[in-house]
């Protein structure tokens, strides 16, 4: 049985640098037209096999409402950047890669019956490792449209702005802050990542690679990343409050895929 399946497989591979090799010879012929190569490439870009894809895009979450760096909506964005190599058979691709994404927010908390207060910093930075299925349908025989689903588990790797009492504060003051004792602890979960669940479509462009872009519903896994925790003391007032971190919200991402079977068809 293994020896009959190590032929199939042989034969299988074997037909198939055949046939790229064929391509290959074909595409190279001097009689070849501008058109012709074109559609050659296009009908390789729209095969089975290894793609590159670059992506980049914007975060909207709701640990802070307005106030935010880019746009004036409620709540703020924040980025992400990543690339992946990925696999596809039929209408099924699978990919992972590595990329970076940050979190960025400030909250103001009243310290007591007075006038002083203090502005929160919720920073969370992270490296991340994506490991992603898609399910896409071409739209016309061409295939050069696609749309579909995905759902991506992102498991965060390392988070950098951790604060530490001996260096970096989570805080600043928004008034006069003198005479005001602030102590906080830092919990954090020790596995930490977060799932995105969309849609997304793709096109040709460039004669043989692609344009992507993707809608996702992001969560936090667990739905928070880092909690701290504050206690103050000022005079004969006291109190404690917690700032909770999480990636929840809503990306909007553009890409750029390159399929890796068309870099052996040069002019």
């Amino acid at each position: 049985m293994r020896k009959v399946l190590f032929s199939i497989c042989i034969c299988f591979f074997s037909n198939l640098l055949f046939a790229q090799e064929k391509d290959h010879a074909v595409y190279t012929e001097s009689n070849l037209s501008s058109f012709e190569k074109k559609k050659l490439r296009q009908e390789r870009s729209g095969q089975d096999g290894n793609y590159l894809l670059f992506q980049g895009g914007l975060r909207r979450h709701l640990t802070t409402e307005g106030n935010n760096l880019y746009l004036p909506i409620s709540g703020e964005m924040d980025g992400i950047v990543q690339g992946n190599l990925g696999y596809r058979i039929g209408n099924i691709s699978m990919e992972t890669g590595l990329g970076f994404i940050w979190h960025n927010s400030e909250l103001e908390y009243q310290l007591g019956q007075s006038e002083k207060s203090i502005i929160t910093k919720s920073n969370h930075n992270s490296i991340f490792l994506p490991l992603g299925f898609r399910y896409s349908i071409p739209l016309n025989n061409q295939q050069r449209l696609r749309i579909g689903a995905h759902a991506i588990s992102n498991l965060i790797l390392f988070s950098s702005d951790r604060p530490d009492p001996n260096r970096r504060f989570p805080y600043y003051g928004s008034g006069s802050i003198e005479g005001v004792s602030i102590d906080f602890t830092v919990n954090e979960p020790k596995f930490k990542s977060f799932f995105k669940i969309g849609i997304h479509a793709e096109i040709l462009a460039f004669k043989s690679s692609f344009l992507s872009i993707q809608a996702s519903h992001v969560l936090s896994v667990p739905s928070t990343l880092r909690t701290i925790t504050y206690q103050w003391e000022d005079g004969i007032q006291s109190g404690e409050f917690e700032t909770q971190t999480s990636l929840n919200g809503w990306i909007v991402e553009f890409g750029y895929k390159l399929p890796l079977n068309i870099l052996s068809l040069k002019d």
